[in-house]
């Protein structure tokens, strides 16, 4: 049960990494059905999608959301999930701080069934600082609940991991990183990028991918932005990904002086990502908190370097020198896209690390294999997941 999936991919990586879970492990033979709302940002998804009841072999039932949206309210979502945990052995829940979660836990709570919470992210410090207030409320009425009652609380990063660990009841934190799909590298296209978003033909790309919103300080990236191109005056930035609660306004000035050295495209799609990965020089991503950084692995599975800071838990990006983790300054930021411009060879080798650590440590059916094994500790029945 998540409160947003595929194809709400307006939402980032969450909907993503929970649709590649979901594949991976169907194929592994377990019967996955999924149960969320309607949700694809200021919208709703299609009623061809909502009446399809299914996305590329996976069963979906899309409950409708109602006021207040803003917290995925969908009035038959509970219903749904007391309906299909009666024919099933666990319940996976991804997220908090929203309404289709507590709905979830209680119709789990109502049919007796054990559940797996993902948080991804939500309980991290930066993240509990955006609505702070409003998460004061709700947790003791609802979200403390919800972890509590928990059979299980699954960790995609070391330090998520740490975190969970250190709640109540210690034992029940499970560490198992999002898996990654391996592009063939046979395959790439520098040039589709240049011509599809007219970007400068020769000129050092530096990506941004992902959300336009104050957890991802665009505005760190707009100052080290100024001392690459200090160093390097035709490097040019792409920022890809869509505008949410209207933050691009407000961070947008801070791109200003760059002219036409900066392209913004919007959201862009699976075929759109790739051709900007298959282009890029190289990834920076300086957010405040990440529960995994799809971005991040997607980089290094393209054979990209990547410049991450260190509040991004991507301490394996220094440990196999697959670019630099940095600390969140523009300063850091700059040192090291500047280091990856300044010598091709150095990040091409940076590029195939980053691509032989993704394939070895961050398989999709790794991470279905250990999801399972949880399932089948908290429910050693036949496993059919809810």
């Amino acid at each position: 049960m998540c409160a947003y999936f595929a194809p709400a991919f307006v939402y980032g990586g969450p909907p993503r990494s929970i649709f590649g879970l979901c594949r991976a492990q169907r194929d592994a033979g377990v019967d996955v059905r999924v149960i969320t709302t309607t949700a694809n940002g200021d919208s709703e998804l299609s009623d061809a999608v909502v009446a399809r009841g299914e996305y590329e072999g996976i069963p979906v039932r899309y409950c409708a959301r109602a006021w207040p949206r803003s917290i995925f309210h969908a009035p038959s979502l509970g219903a749904a999930v007391a309906a299909a945990l009666r024919d099933a052995d666990v319940l996976h829940i991804h997220g908090l701080w929203n309404a289709a979660v507590w709905s979830a836990a209680a119709a789990a709570r109502q049919e007796r069934k054990p559940y797996v919470l993902s948080p991804r992210g939500m309980l991290a410090p930066a993240a509990l600082a955006h609505d702070k207030w409003r998460k004061k409320l709700v947790y003791p009425l609802a979200d403390r609940r919800v972890i509590r009652d928990a059979a299980r609380l699954h960790a995609t990063s070391r330090g998520e991991f740490e975190a969970l660990d250190h709640l109540p009841e210690a034992g029940r934190a499970v560490y198992v990183p999002n898996g990654v799909e391996l592009p063939p590298g046979s395959d790439s296209d520098a040039h589709a990028a240049r011509e599809r978003f007219r970007l400068p033909p020769t000129s050092p790309l530096i990506l941004f991918l992902g959300r336009i919103h104050p957890i991802k300080r665009l505005d760190l990236l707009a100052a080290a932005f100024a001392r690459v191109r200090a160093q390097h005056r035709d490097a040019h930035l792409i920022i890809a990904g869509p505008d949410e609660e209207g933050h691009r306004a407000t961070v947008a000035p801070l791109f200003t002086p760059f002219g036409s050295s900066v392209t913004w495209t919007g959201r862009v799609d699976d075929a759109a990502k790739r051709q900007l990965l298959d282009a890029a020089s190289t990834l920076v991503v300086c957010s405040n908190s990440e529960s995994f950084g799809m971005s991040v692995a997607e980089a290094m599975a393209a054979g990209k370097p990547v410049v991450v800071t260190r509040t991004c838990p991507w301490p394996d990006v220094a440990s196999h020198d697959a670019g630099f983790w940095v600390e969140q300054t523009s300063d850091a930021i700059a040192d090291g896209v500047n280091a990856v411009l300044s010598n091709r060879a150095a990040a091409d080798a940076m590029g195939r690390r980053g691509r032989s650590l993704i394939s070895s440590n961050y398989s999709w059916r790794g991470a279905a294999s250990a999801l399972i094994r949880s399932y089948e500790e908290i429910a050693p029945t036949a496993v059919h997941v809810g």
